[in-house]
């Protein structure tokens, strides 16, 4: 009995430093629901995706997104590096950060997530610690035109993560989250923030602008094909949104598509319209785990906590030490990383057409590959970019 009320006590003290201990992880999770589709009609599940061979697996780790020049494929990697894929031949052009040990030294090394090619024929790349480089195609070299520190309403730019260009010198880019970072993603993710933000960056004025704020995790971004709108992937209420730049419905924001199977990344133009990735999909009938708990914050924010003070823990114990896998084990614990492989994984990519209607959807229920960050079609393939995976998807269309 001694030993049962001691146990009751402690475990209520400990519950009581979660809730109430101002020392710990600022999280307020909020109750929130949103519904799944059916998999019908253009969602009708297939095993189309799962047929995507594995590019340079074991070799490319996090390819985000990706772009061809001339023939030439780039993408920009975890470590910080932005490569040239010249068919089995991969070039490293240039880091936006400098070299560090992966995955404990991440923000060193830089993390380039956007790319995009402007009319100059330079590559435009967004980098989630760094902010806004240009690079030359030829010699590799980086010039930093948007610092991250740069105060935008009196914020520095948190989390950049994907842009786009019109032809008048003005960048649109998503600032994710005013709270969070890259290295607390997973954080960004299951609390539930509004603090994301849509940016034009003007590079003949050095202008900057907010367009859009209190958004929940904007990520993806792209002009529509008349320039006279521009399309947002919400991630954390499984949307796009449409913000009107021109014409009669000038500043208006609109809802592009919603009641999505899963969470849209990246989204980029197709010859019909455009095409989406997405996390993994879900419908009413086979929601994740951490989709029902969304609907109890209580049980969220103690688990958060927890979760964040371990880790914590554990990266302090690990800056003393010298065993490099501790290290990892460390950092990709407070990260979050080691979450993601206990939950089912179905991989889903969406086209859709101008109007923000479902043309098609390829599938891998079998979660042979998911988590696809970015859709670029070329000459009759698709290549799958991810933000996680250690390969590139290639898909014959």
């Amino acid at each position: 009995m001694k030993v049962l009320i001691q146990l009751t006590l402690s475990g209520t003290i400990f519950v009581l430093l979660l809730l109430y201990s101002p020392t710990l992880l600022d999280w307020e999770p909020k109750a929130y629901s949103i519904p799944f589709p059916a998999f019908n009609g253009p969602l009708a599940e297939n095993y189309k995706l799962s047929a995507a061979e594995e590019l340079f697996k074991g070799v490319l780790h996090g390819p985000e997104s990706i772009v061809f020049h001339k023939g030439d494929m780039y993408t920009g990697l975890e470590d910080g590096r932005i490569v040239k894929i010249q068919g089995d031949k991969i070039t490293t052009m240039a880091q936006t950060g400098r070299q560090c040990i992966m995955p404990y030294e991440e923000r060193l090394c830089g993390r380039p997530l956007g790319l995009r090619i402007g009319k100059d024929g330079l590559l435009y790349v967004i980098d989630a610690y760094y902010g806004i480089f240009t690079m030359n195609f030829t010699t590799g070299a980086l010039t930093k035109i948007l610092a991250s520190s740069v105060q935008v309403e009196g914020q520095k730019l948190n989390f950049p993560d994907d842009l786009d260009l019109d032809d008048e010198g003005n960048i649109y880019f998503s600032d994710a989250s005013t709270k969070w970072d890259l290295s607390t993603i997973y954080f960004l993710m299951t609390e539930y923030e509004g603090g994301g933000r849509i940016i034009r960056y003007n590079m003949n004025t050095g202008e900057t602008e907010v367009l859009l704020r209190n958004l929940y995790f904007p990520n993806g971004v792209q002009l529509s094909k008349d320039k006279k709108s521009l399309l947002i992937c919400e991630i954390s209420n499984r949307r796009i949104l449409r913000y009107n730049l021109k014409g009669p419905k000038k500043g208006k924001l609109e809802v592009f598509a919603d009641v999505l199977p899963a969470e849209p990344d990246n989204i980029r133009p197709s010859p019909r319209g455009y095409w989406v990735g997405f996390t993994s999909a879900r419908n009413s009938t086979n929601a994740l785990f951490m989709d029902k708990l969304n609907a109890y914050p209580l049980i969220k924010f103690i688990w958060g906590r927890a979760h964040h003070a371990a880790g914590t823990f554990l990266t302090v114990l690990a800056d003393l030490s010298t065993v490099p896998a501790f290290k990892e084990f460390a950092y990709r614990y407070k990260r979050g990383d080691y979450v993601l492989p206990l939950l089912r994984r179905h991989g889903i990519i969406i086209e859709f057409d101008e109007n923000g209607k479902m043309l098609r959807s390829l599938h891998s229920p079998d979660g042979k590959i998911s988590d696809l960050s970015q859709v670029t079609e070329h000459e009759g393939y698709l290549y799958l970019g991810s933000f996680i995976n250690d390969y590139l998807g290639k898909l014959k269309l």
